[in-house]
């Protein structure tokens, strides 16, 4: 969300987030993922209505256009409502309305990926699953799995994620960002997705770099984000290159803008100056993240189309036009 959003939000319930220098300080010290769920959990106690998540959502949409993305899919954690003591089914309607009406607007095309959090067990994924049942939105696309990947194995979520599979979703997962290549491994085995959220880990096992390249599996990256939340200790210690390199097809992601201060595009710049990325390179990465998103086949087609004319942050191309 945007900074003004938490603002306001604050502002209502009289929270210390009113003071945009509050919520920047605990911004700014995060080291490690406990202290970045820490502070996600404490940003999502700001909601207390369904009308809370619609502005969010339209604002969200608004944002995103605002920063150079034309279609994004938003994670949306429907057990999180039930948990602030909201109803799940009218906040999941709300963030549909927002979300549409700031693609109505101008702003981005967002799809919602339903969102299971890991630490609270399989059980909370059925019960995402079982709201899905009741109210099957157009605009949800996906299902994935975010929270503590620490907290427990992905086997135990193996019949949930058949299920999702099974009423029609795609999926994804967060692996291998603060845990190992297992833990990589382990959630293609037994969760089958049809992408992957970070997965940097990979890199310590030459025979799972290779079958990702082989099969073809796009690593959703999110370098300011792992910097951020201690996966690895500064962008020139990422693997990105190195996952690049051994044929991986990899697209980068924002993560979370206002957690890790960041947008999607601005992710693309840290890249080019990390890693030297030329233009191609970085048209590629875009290009992954087009073929991998979860939205319609034109929708798809013509983002991957526009790319042969976009020059990305920091092109000489750029540079020479302006000259």
């Amino acid at each position: 969300m945007p900074l003004e959003t938490v603002e306001r939000l604050a502002r209502r319930i009289g929270h210390s987030y009113a003071d945009r220098a509050a919520f920047e300080g605990e911004r700014r010290a995060l080291s490690s993922s406990t202290g970045f769920l820490r502070l996600y959990a404490e940003v999502c106690r700001l909601f207390r209505a369904p009308e809370d998540y619609l502005e969010a959502a339209r604002e969200v949409s608004a944002a995103l256009a605002s920063g150079g993305t034309a279609y994004a899919e938003i994670y949306v954690s429907p057990e999180i409502f039930g948990r602030i003591g909201l109803d799940a089914a009218a906040c999941l309607e709300a963030v549909d309305i927002g979300l549409t009406a700031g693609a109505s607007d101008g702003g981005a095309i967002c799809a919602i990926l339903l969102d299971t959090v890991r630490h609270w067990g399989p059980e909370a994924g059925q019960r995402v699953l079982d709201l899905y049942e009741k109210k099957p939105l157009a605009s949800i696309r996906g299902f994935g799995m975010g929270g503590d990947e620490n907290a427990l194995p992905a086997a135990p979520f193996a019949g949930v994620y058949a299920r999702a599979r099974a009423l029609g979703l795609k999926t994804s997962v967060h692996a291998g960002e603060w845990s190992g290549a297992d833990s990589v491994r382990e959630a293609l085995d037994v969760l089958r997705p049809d992408r992957l959220d970070h997965g940097i880990a990979a890199v310590e096992d030459r025979e799972l770099l290779q079958r990702l390249a082989s099969e073809g599996t796009v690593l959703c990256v999110a370098p300011s984000g792992n910097v951020v939340t201690g996966a690895v200790q500064g962008l020139a210690d990422h693997p990105l290159k190195r996952l690049v390199e051994a044929g991986v097809r990899v697209a980068l992601s924002a993560d979370d803008p206002l957690f890790f201060s960041t947008t999607t595009l601005r992710e693309y710049e840290h890249v080019r100056g990390a890693f030297a990325f030329d233009d191609q390179q970085l048209r590629q990465l875009a290009q992954n993240a087009w073929r991998a998103a979860f939205c319609s086949a034109s929708i798809k087609n013509e983002g991957v189309a526009g790319l042969r004319d976009w020059l990305p942050p920091g092109s000489p191309q750029a540079s020479e036009e302006i000259s």
